[in-house]
């Protein structure tokens, strides 16, 4: 089975070919590195022919907002005309939890834990570009039936990142909430690359839209709810006996993509901290 990659030279891209190719799959890689870009309508059908799915993973942040809005939205309908026109079975789009519209300090969260039923309210460019492309796919995926999973994902780490991060903390400890927390919020990129292949596997139907995340938060210390009563004293709590029990439970609840992907998060900050003293 073929798999087309947009973005496949990235960060997130080469771990998720890695993936996809230790477990038999057969990839079609399209990055702008390589001269396929997104907006580019014909070429991205012509690398389509013959996949049976797709993995959308191109797009930019940071740019003018035209170039931003252009590229995440005209170009994941660019993903999604391609699919219908070769026939491909499924897309696995990668989303962001910035489509929520409080990370980034971008807002204040009308409630934590985060969940699926979240009201997005996005106000920066990339941001809105994330929740409109959401809702171009499941449209999409309503008229024409081909199953779309938009999957969002907080900060994606990699070993290098557990190390920067608490070099950061131990030079300034304060840089875990300022200029804005991220509520403890990650995902390493082996589980990002995980839980797009149970996406493969175990989505037959239907649009999905799931945040993903792992299932503690990364802190120096305090727990969730101690941070939350620290940085967001005003903020609705809506966690339950969890947060006793396991204090550094994670403040973004993925439990419906845990049941419908049948896929856990493997690594942990825990996990990193205890082996980093060994």
């Amino acid at each position: 089975m073929r798999v087309l990659i947009t973005g496949n030279k990235g960060f997130i891209g080469r771990e998720v070919e890695r993936k996809l190719v230790s477990v038999g799959f057969q990839t079609t890689g399209y990055d702008i590195t390589d001269g396929f870009d997104i907006l580019n309508a014909d070429l991205l059908t012509q690398s389509a022919a013959g996949c049976k799915y797709i993995v959308h993973l191109a797009a930019i942040e940071g740019q003018a907002p035209v170039k931003v809005m252009e590229t995440n939205l005209l170009g994941t309908w660019n993903v999604l005309c391609a699919a219908k026109e070769t026939n491909v079975e499924k897309i696995i789009y990668i989303s962001s939890v910035d489509a929520l519209g409080i990370f980034q300090g971008e807002g204040i969260p009308k409630y934590l834990p985060l969940d699926d039923d979240y009201p997005c309210h996005p106000s920066a460019v990339y941001s809105i570009s994330k929740k409109l492309a959401e809702e171009m796919c499941r449209y999409f995926s309503e008229s024409t039936g081909i199953p779309v999973i938009c999957l969002r994902p907080p900060g994606v780490w990699d070993d290098s990142t557990y190390r920067i991060i608490t070099i950061a903390r131990k030079e300034r400890p304060e840089y875990e909430w300022e200029p804005y927390w991220e509520y403890g919020a990650f995902l390493d990129v082996r589980d990002l690359a995980d839980v797009i292949l149970a996406s493969i596997e175990n989505i037959k139907n239907g649009y999905h839209c799931l945040l993903v995340a792992s299932d503690d938060i990364t802190t120096s210390g305090l727990s969730s709810l101690e941070l939350v009563h620290k940085i967001h004293p005003c903020v609705k709590w809506k966690g339950d006996k969890e947060y006793e029990l396991n204090p550094f439970k994670s403040l973004v609840n993925t439990d419906k993509a845990k049941s419908i992907l049948q896929w856990s998060p493997k690594y942990s900050w825990r996990r990193f901290w205890e082996e980093s003293k060994v």
